[in-house]
């Protein structure tokens, strides 16, 4: 069948009416007055938001928001109505800045609405409490908001839609739970925006406050009893069970979104089976050549990432505590824990191997299916029935109990004490899980089951404990980033509050030039 089924039509006509949209606004914005920036701490800003991102580990596509997001903390913790009333100009003035946006690129009307956006999230939070809670409904939604002003997200929201439309008709729920479940639909949109958008929290809960036009400038005490369904909905089982079925599904989708991506003409495409079909083949050979780039880039942030850490570790704890029990520095444990977390994650790299021609075979098979299948393909979406009993479970944990024991018994042959161990651990577990989410690079792109080689095999043989840790320690990281935390209060906040300051000099400056 060549012609688009009915969900591939409705997906190709909302894509070019978004893409429409964005040409006329596009030109309309063209004509519009922009936000020029003149000022000193360019490169310096620059420079700084590397190193606090490298810092945090976050995915690139949310670093814009996050920018976003603390600016608004900074700003709503000075309690400045008048500056948060008129914070549009400087936030575009700091994102350019640190290059996040080009200079000329954002007109005047946009930041006028981003400091309307600004002040009305910040009457709801005063209005709800500072706590962290009333933070995640206003100041994380504000920035979500305020990033969808500065860059385009239409065709993505169309792609979105076009997912949810195929998964809620080739999943059964009562396969899935054994019953029907309310929340169904709604569920079905988070795990679908954290498993083939990566997602955050922030940007889910923006979108599906949008979706039900709920705002805090409407109804405040909606707008709180609406989040705290959202906030149960986020940790509830119908979204973990849908969230592990779809990222196992979700390979032709994410690659047909990064066609969307990098491709504006597919809406075009679409309407030929054979040209979309060779398009999306050839977009599938070149995210593969992409992925090693994606990888590379990941390990090098990592390794970043773990030396910050470390060093900041080292200095704070590690240092004094050698000099305190053993009257001075204890070298080989120092260099090992510097060193091997780094060296480890790039041994972890020759092991991740890209998909094949059968998985490309696959891919653009079920892609076919999706959009010009007469019918809808059935999904595998009953329960599971195979389950591993309390042996496994135990040999399991005798394995992960000697994995920690082995190590431990070796390095303290080499003169580590309970701290260094403790601090070799938390590193090595926290290298092993970032390459894990590193090898989800490749995981998101496999519809054939790979065969696992022996090196594969032994790898994940043996790091998975260390995995399992890791993955507890970068959650519990996360809510409390101390070396993040460092940099915001230490640097960032007098860092931006003098380079604020001199421009505003610079400014005053010219202006007395252009008097005399």
């Amino acid at each position: 069948m060549s012609d688009l089924n009915p969900l591939g039509a409705t997906f190709a006509a909302q894509l070019r009416h978004v893409q429409s949209l964005a040409v006329t606004y596009e030109q309309a914005d063209a004509a519009a007055e922009k936000v020029h920036v003149v000022g000193a701490g360019g490169t310096l800003s620059a420079v700084y938001e590397q190193l606090r991102n490298a810092a945090e580990y976050t995915e690139e596509h949310l670093l814009l928001q996050r920018a976003i997001r603390r600016f608004y903390q900074r700003l709503y913790l000075s309690r400045s109505q008048n500056q948060i009333d008129n914070s549009g100009e400087e936030l575009i003035v700091e994102l350019t800045l640190a290059g996040y946006v080009k200079n000329d690129s954002i007109p005047v009307t946009t930041a006028k609405k981003i400091s309307q956006l600004a002040s009305q999230y910040y009457r709801a939070m005063t209005e709800l409490g500072d706590s962290k809670q009333a933070g995640a409904w206003t100041l994380n939604v504000a920035a979500v908001e305020i990033e969808s002003l500065i860059s385009e997200h239409g065709p993505q929201m169309v792609f979105a839609q076009f997912a949810h439309d195929h998964f809620i008709r080739s999943i059964d729920p009562t396969k899935v739970f054994g019953e029907t479940r309310p929340n169904f639909e709604v569920a079905l949109f988070v795990a679908i925006h954290r498993a083939l958008l990566h997602a955050d929290s922030s940007t889910i809960r923006a979108r599906l406050l949008k979706r039900y036009g709920i705002s805090p400038r409407t109804n405040l005490k909606v707008y709180k009893s609406t989040n705290e369904q959202i906030d149960v909905l986020f940790s509830s089982e119908e979204v973990e069970k849908l969230y592990r079925l779809v990222n196992r599904q979700g390979a032709p989708f994410r690659m047909l979104w990064r066609m969307v991506e990098d491709q504006p003409n597919t809406a075009e495409f679409l309407h030929s089976k054979d040209k979309f079909l060779r398009a999306y083949e050839t977009q599938i050979n070149h995210e593969y050549e992409q992925i090693h780039k994606r990888i590379n880039r990941g390990i090098i942030k990592s390794v970043i990432f773990l030396i910050i850490t470390k060093f900041l570790v080292g200095v704070a704890i590690e240092v004094p505590y050698d000099y305190a029990v053993h009257g001075g520095i204890v070298w080989l444990p120092l260099i090992i824990n510097l060193c091997f977390p780094p060296l480890y994650m790039l041994l972890l790299r020759t092991t991740l191997m890209i998909p094949g021609a059968a998985n490309t075979t696959a891919m653009v098979d079920l892609m076919g299916r999706f959009l010009y299948g007469s019918t809808e393909a059935p999904m595998a979406s009953r329960r599971s029935s195979r389950s591993f009993g309390t042996v496994y479970n135990l040999v399991y944990g005798m394995f992960f109990l000697l994995v920690f024991g082995g190590v431990a018994w070796f390095l303290a042959t080499l003169e580590f004490s309970f701290v260094h161990l403790l601090i070799f651990f938390v590193f090595l577990s926290t290298a092993s899980f970032l390459g894990f989410r590193l090898s989800t690079m490749i995981r998101e792109l496999e519809v054939v089951d790979t065969d696992q080689g022996g090196v594969t095999v032994a790898r994940d043989f043996l790091y998975m404990p260390f995995v399992v840790v890791g993955r507890w320690i970068s959650e519990k990281y996360s809510r409390v980033n101390v070396v993040a935390t460092f940099l915001d209060m230490v640097i960032e906040l007098p860092l931006k509050t003098v380079l604020r300051l001199v421009r505003q000099w610079s400014a005053f400056i010219s202006s007395k030039k252009d008097e005399l």
